[in-house]
């Protein structure tokens, strides 16, 4: 019998009703006041599974401001210089090991000042195990204050309790027991969990350890916040996995990102339409979300926080298909080598690349910190529990079923999950029925954004 539902949808490899309307058929091309194309693609995803020494630390997501049409001579440029013959380009299966060094300097100079993609290319960066802690914080301490009537988030207190626990964590309680709380928090909260296989008993017996053995003041008051949530993760179960779910799939670390990524190229573009690499964690419905924060239709208390961006068309595409998301596929895979050299993963893509790479590291990421400019140092991770595992470092940036995420402890109004949360940012209750929200990750203290890039054609001419 002949299942439609399982059948490609026509511009996608994906299948079935949720992957049907936002496909983008046809190459993309730059018109006169529709707006300018922004490419997205990533490496190093492993949906909400983000610990475990089979997974590399980091999330590395690139994009490209570029359409297909402005994209396919490059393209073929890089063809010639590398004499590729593949049928599309892709870092993983070119770039990568000792023997493509040649091939990693024409990319690199294609990003070189005047050069094609000079001005044009950006790297998002999630340090996965950042968001974990985040997560920790934000998903029980930060819910049971709320009840309680308490803001800890608009001043600061919820991101500081995150930043110190992530720098202090693996001091205060050995980095066996640090690495054991993550992947509790992992096991605990992600959607494999949808079952309960891993009971409240189960998280809060590590909890309570792990306060017990802490040896650093501002650690133990964390952990023990913490072990006052029980309540909490009773009701976040339900929330995530009941029968009438409004959290679901809380740890998938894309969604947002894709949509914080689109918000900072509008912020330096005006209009932008965002092609993105097909990615089960997209459906329809996520995009549908993204586009109604990005025009302001979202819960009325968030929408000040769409005032400036301008989103045209958000769409999914094949690589295959379109040059721009091969581009965006070399700067994600780019950052992510640099990402792992940063993490102690040395790897020749990672020294090769790192000075044109660093350069473009969105501020605005998912890092402890402020300062792409520490992602240049060589195994110098902020809080690193542990040297990266062999397992880590040959860890391949494999596709599973990805879920949705919010971003950890932004101090702007992120994506507020639970329903007690959805005034979070403003301090306020929320009215009305549940409604949820997905802005950009900035954080208070963020460095400047990037200058205005200067947009230049093949030939290094401006555009």
């Amino acid at each position: 019998m002949n299942d439609l539902s399982r059948q490609p949808n026509q511009g996608t490899g994906l299948s079935g009703p949720n992957y049907a309307r936002r496909n983008q058929l046809g190459a993309t091309a730059d018109i006169t006041g529709d707006g300018r194309w922004v490419a997205v693609d990533e490496s190093g995803w492993h949906g909400d599974q983000l610990q475990g020494e089979d997974r590399g630390r980091y999330l590395s997501i690139g994009s490209v401001a570029i359409s297909d049409a402005d994209a396919a001579p490059i393209v073929e440029e890089i063809r010639r210089a590398t004499r590729l013959q593949a049928p599309e380009l892709k870092f993983s299966k070119a770039f990568t090991g000792p023997k493509n060094s040649r091939r990693r300097s024409v990319l690199a100079a294609l990003l070189a000042p005047g050069a094609a993609l000079h001005g044009r290319a950006s790297v998002y960066l999630v340090d996965t195990h950042y968001f974990v802690v985040g997560k920790l914080i934000g998903l029980f301490v930060e819910e049971q204050a709320h009840k309680q009537g308490r803001d800890i988030r608009s001043n600061g207190r919820a991101r500081k309790m995150a930043h110190r626990l992530f720098d202090e964590g693996p001091r205060a309680l050995g980095p066996a027991l640090f690495d054991r709380l993550l992947a509790s928090t992992v096991a605990f909260t992600s959607h494999k969990n949808r079952h309960q296989q891993v009971t409240i008993d189960d998280f809060y017996n590590v909890v309570d350890e792990a306060w017990a053995r802490s040896r650093r003041r501002n650690v133990t008051e964390a952990l023990a916040l913490l072990r006052t949530t029980r309540e909490e993760a009773s009701e976040y179960l339900l929330d995530a996995h009941g029968p009438d779910a409004v959290l679901p799939q809380a740890l998938e670390p894309l969604i947002p990102a894709v949509a914080a990524i689109t918000t900072n190229w509008s912020e330096r573009l005006g209009r932008v339409n965002t092609l993105v690499d097909e990615q089960p964690a997209l459906a329809d419905a996520n995009f549908d979300e993204i586009e109604a924060d990005a025009r302001g239709r979202g819960h009325p208390e968030f929408r000040s926080l769409s005032h400036g961006v301008h989103l045209g068309r958000l769409l999914r595409g094949q690589s295959i298909q379109h040059p721009s998301l091969q581009l965006a596929d070399l700067i994600s895979g780019a950052g992510y080598a640099v990402a792992q050299r940063h993490s102690g993963c040395a790897n020749p893509a990672g020294e090769d690349l790192y000075t044109v790479v660093v350069p473009l590291i969105d501020p605005k990421g998912m890092l402890p910190h402020d300062e792409p400019g520490r992602v240049a140092r060589p195994g110098a991770s902020t809080a690193a529990p542990r040297p990266a595992t062999v397992a880590e470092c040959t860890a391949a940036p494999e596709r599973v079923v990805a879920r949705k995420f919010a971003p950890p402890l932004a101090d702007k109004a992120d994506r507020c999950w639970r329903p007690s949360q959805l005034a979070c940012a403003q301090g306020k209750r929320p009215t009305g029925a549940a409604a949820t929200v997905t802005t950009s990750d900035a954080r208070a203290g963020s460095v400047a954004d990037p200058p205005q890039p200067r947009v230049t054609n093949l030939s290094g001419e401006p555009i």
